[in-house]
């Protein structure tokens, strides 16, 4: 085998040294010799290979890691070893080079009209119970903040400095520990903030504030009225950190906003023919003559999550499967978006079946699966949940808050009213009990989380104009103080696994927005009668 390469080598005019022509001699499979010999003289015009290549240029090798997967990857690893190279080292070398790759990627693009205002792509590190105990601290003082300017909570107090005048009246800003209902139905809470823990009972005679305590998530933070001493409170006023647009904004010029979710391509159930319908219309193909003149309006189209069904995300989805590699999954997903017209810029962020982390702050979708995704043009890659500013008046921007919606089940699992009133149906409702909240995942259970150095990326610091959502496979628009709530539908007919957490899909409806006028429809591409026309219909928002 050293023959055999040391002749590719002297074929292509390679002079390789002894010990390198040794040790790839001895490699498993000479193909792959061969395939490092080439990327080494086609990437860098390397003619002469040594050993001292590979130990001075450590930014190189990494680059070259890149292009390798499974034993492939193992081999070269091997060989690399054996040259003596720390590999922990190139693996740190490699994931940099692929965030710088990654932010190289959005400088290039076209910028006009789209900013990525927060994405949460944060650097592997390990993660120890501090860094939990930093994200409550700091998720903790940026709601006090929100809280302290309330008028509502006069004479503010840390626990500490409760002294013991029952008929003295004051307001606490705190986190809440626990929730417990007793058996005359009244509600305790425990309490804490950083100065110590307290015990706080709401009477079920104070209609109003018994209401707004059964609305209380473990976790979250909120304000209090309250009078009482050092053992015990009693509430008056429960104040939550809530969230309100002052105005509602209207761009200069003439341009929509699609929003879909949810496409799960891969799946033996994705409504393909729907799907392919849509796209002809947001290319000016489909509908009548005012509906395609529409179309060709749309600027932007965010989709929010799970737009392949994924592999392994539950158990027996293989047998539910149309297509068997999450690659491949995303190649058909990039195929299906390169027919979209460019000039559209496609917002994309993942959701649990994407082949990322579960846990929130979920990062982009990367190059290893989703690589045929990067030659879109057009395509913006986000994180769940992120926050993009868009609109292509210069004096106008909105504002627009991502987030696929893992925690939405658990809310309407932990709050009575959403989970009697069938919110699965209705998303926009458990979205208004998010924003009351200021966090998209309160309780520290709801949701698997990563957290960050300096930040809770799950809290809701800026407000947003728009709010869009998906999971829940239902469209619905709707409006909370201001801000405009729309939750995305689905491209997949019912699922046992959606039955089994409770979705009832209504699928192929895509909400579009137009940012000069906020006129807001319901666009219907299912298998409608009158000659398969799209639908389209204005939404009531309440």
């Amino acid at each position: 085998m050293r023959k055999e390469m040391l002749e590719f080598c002297r074929q292509r005019g390679i002079l390789i040294d002894r010990n390198i022509l040794e040790l790839l001699g001895d490699l498993e499979d000479l193909e792959i010799a061969k395939n490092l010999i080439e990327r080494i003289e086609y990437q860098y015009k390397q003619k002469i290979i040594t050993k001292t290549f590979f130990h001075s240029n450590l930014d190189r090798v990494s680059d070259i890691l890149l292009n390798y997967n499974g034993d492939d990857r193992k081999v070269i690893e091997d060989f690399l070893e054996k040259l003596g190279l720390d590999l922990k080292i190139l693996v740190l070398d490699e994931k940099l080079s692929q965030n710088s790759k990654k932010e190289e990627l959005f400088l290039n693009r076209n910028n006009q009209g789209i900013n990525l205002l927060r994405i949460y792509q944060n650097q592997p590190k390990k993660i120890e119970v501090g860094d939990f105990v930093k994200n409550f601290r700091n998720r903790f003082n940026a709601i006090k903040e929100m809280l302290q300017g309330r008028p509502e909570l006069e004479n503010l107090a840390s626990i500490s400095r409760i002294g013991n005048n029952n008929n003295k009246s004051f307001s606490l800003i705190t986190l809440v520990f626990d929730k417990k209902i007793t058996k005359n139905d009244n509600i305790i809470l425990e309490l804490e903030d950083l100065t110590g823990r307290i015990t706080a009972i709401v009477n079920k005679n104070k209609l109003e504030v018994y209401e707004k305590a059964k609305e209380i998530l473990l976790d979250e933070v909120i304000g209090l009225k309250c009078n009482g001493g050092s053992e015990v409170v009693f509430v008056n006023e429960i104040v939550f950190p809530d969230i309100k647009l002052t105005e509602k904004k209207k761009s200069g010029k003439d341009e929509l906003v699609a929003f879909i979710s949810d496409i799960h391509v891969g799946s033996d159930k994705f409504l393909e023919k729907n799907f392919l319908k849509f796209i002809n219309w947001i290319n000016g193909k489909e509908g009548n003559e005012k509906q395609r003149e529409e179309a060709l309006k749309v600027r932007y189209l965010f989709i929010t999550g799970d737009s392949v069904d994924g592999v392994g995300v539950y158990p027996g989805q293989e047998t539910q499967l149309s297509i068997m590699d999450v690659k491949e999954q995303y190649n058909q997903l990039a195929k299906l978006l390169l027919m979209i017209r460019a000039d559209v810029k496609i917002i994309l962020c993942p959701g649990q079946h994407d082949a990322v982390r579960v846990a929130e702050p979920q990062p982009i979708i990367g190059e290893n699966y989703g690589e045929a995704l990067y030659a879109l043009d057009n395509l913006y890659p986000v994180t769940n949940p992120s926050l993009i500013e868009i609109g292509n008046d210069p004096n106008i921007k909105f504002k627009v808050l991502m987030y696929h919606g893992a925690s939405m089940h658990g809310i309407i699992n932990s709050i009575d009213s959403l989970r009697i009133n069938k919110a699965n149906n209705h998303p926009t409702q458990v979205v208004k009990y998010i924003l009351k909240k200021r966090h998209l995942a309160p309780t520290h259970s709801l949701v698997t989380y990563t957290p960050l150095e300096n930040e809770d990326a799950l809290l809701i610091k800026e407000i947003p104009d728009i709010v869009a959502t998906g999971d829940l496979h239902r469209p619905e628009i709707s409006d909370y103080n201001g801000i405009l709530l729309i939750s995305g539908s689905c491209w997949q007919s019912k699922t046992p696994f959606e039955e089994k957490v409770g979705n009832n899909p209504d699928p192929c409806k895509v909400p579009i927005l137009n940012l000069k006028t906020r006129e807001v429809k319901m666009l219907d591409f299912s298998d409608v009668d009158e000659e398969d026309k799209v639908e389209v219909k204005n939404e009531n928002r309440n």
